[in-house]
């Protein structure tokens, strides 16, 4: 069945108002608007400690846990990803709660809700040997992304931190994640991509285009100025003393066990778009560097092209949501549109129909609003020559859900 006549079974758009969609509980409107400015970093500085595929920026779940929640009150999401909607939370006072299927969420997120001192990293950078003799025939062959003496430091920071793991340990950590490729001198890689993990004969590939082989890059230098970057504007010691209200996870969505019922006030999240992004195959670096084995990832992440099980999945999901959240809670979910077989299709009107629909949410949610705010493509989406309006996720599409 196409995208289309799944809608036209229970949603459809309003004739005379296009910003309307017509649902069996009455008009849903649609509010298009710059609801958060386009300019870049213009957040708390932790925020952009890491790249990472397919994350919305801090802007969005500032303004929905600003609008909708106090301080105090409790925030989640279960699609975690480099910790956007915890460390926001945070930041603004309100005690967060951050899931991922993916246990590398896990090691983004927690070092920037526990954050230490570039005066501590320091230290004890000057305390790691580096420089300790590695068998190279026993490890990974990174020749294509990394110089010999880069790649042996690499493999001895990796050793020291699978037995250290104190709060300065885990922040070293994840800002040499930050490090690991990249297309500047501030990486330890030869020239690549930073968001995404490429595949070694593609980065082989890039060498041989270039005419370049990778050079020593000194890895304690550059985990140092990327941590002063990091956390430039400060609020240390504040999101420390706030950091035992904080709570991460890591399992399936659909499956929230640590969660407590009604104890959520405000989920801010972004599911996967079909299978748009290939999660694992996009941070395999990341994995290898933090001793995560593929098995645990691989198959856990729902990624299909088939937009039936994509609704199984994220009706699930809301299903869960529905048992976590307290009376007369939200979902701000974020979604976009796609290309699916021949059609473009917008994931919010998927929403919206779950809701409605006798087979997945009908009498769990009332949808209150949707906000459709125009998408400024990143760098890596003209690397991939994705044009606006043509390619790609070219809007951010929230659908706003209260808890009947």
């Amino acid at each position: 069945m196409s995208a289309q006549a799944l809608l036209k079974n229970i949603v459809t758009e309003s004739a005379s108002q296009p910003s309307q969609l017509i649902t069996p509980f009455g008009p849903v409107t649609r509010k298009f608007d710059e609801f958060w400015t386009a300019k870049q970093r213009q957040m708390h500085s932790l925020h952009y400690a890491n790249s990472y595929r397919a994350s919305f920026k801090p802007e969005l779940p500032e303004y929905f846990i600003s609008r909708f929640t106090n301080p105090g009150d409790r925030v989640g999401d279960p699609f975690g990803g480099r910790g956007t909607t915890i460390l926001q939370a945070a930041l603004m006072n309100r005690k967060g709660v951050s899931n991922d299927v993916n246990p590398l969420s896990e090691r983004l997120a927690a070092p920037k809700i526990n954050p230490v001192t570039v005066e501590e990293i320091s230290e004890r950078l000057d305390e790691i040997d580096l420089s300790a003799p590695v068998d190279m025939s026993r490890e990974e062959d990174m020749s294509m992304f990394y110089h010999e003496d880069t790649y042996r430091e690499l493999i001895n920071l990796r050793n020291y931190l699978m037995e250290h793991r104190d709060d300065i340990d885990r922040f070293i950590e994840m800002t040499a994640l930050s490090r690991l490729h990249g297309h500047s001198n501030g990486f330890f890689s030869a020239y690549s991509f930073p968001q995404i993990s490429i595949p070694k004969v593609n980065q082989a590939k890039i060498n041989k285009t270039r005419g370049i082989e990778p050079d020593y890059r000194d890895i304690k230098s550059r985990i140092l100025k990327k941590a002063k970057t990091t956390l430039k504007s400060g609020q240390i010691d504040e999101l420390r003393r706030r950091a035992k209200h904080q709570k991460l996870t890591t399992g399936d969505s659909r499956d929230l066990k640590e969660w407590e019922s009604e104890s959520v006030n405000l989920v801010v999240t972004s599911p996967p778009f079909l299978n748009q992004v290939d999660y694992v195959q996009d941070t395999w670096i990341e994995t290898w560097f933090c001793g995560i084995p593929r098995e645990e990832v691989d198959g856990k992440i729902v990624q299909t092209p088939d937009l039936s099980k994509w609704m199984e999945f994220i009706s699930d999901t809301m299903s869960e949501l529905h048992r976590v959240l307290a009376p007369y809670g939200l979902i701000a979910m974020e979604v976009g549109e796609v290309r699916y077989q021949g059609e473009l299709l917008n994931l919010d009107e998927i929403l919206v129909q779950l809701t409605c629909s006798h087979q997945y949410n009908r009498h769990q949610f009332r949808v209150k609003e949707i906000y459709v705010q125009s998408q400024q493509f990143t760098k890596l989406a003209n690397c991939f020559r994705v044009e606006n309006n043509k390619l790609g996720t070219n809007t951010n599409r929230i659908v706003l859900m209260e808890k009947i």
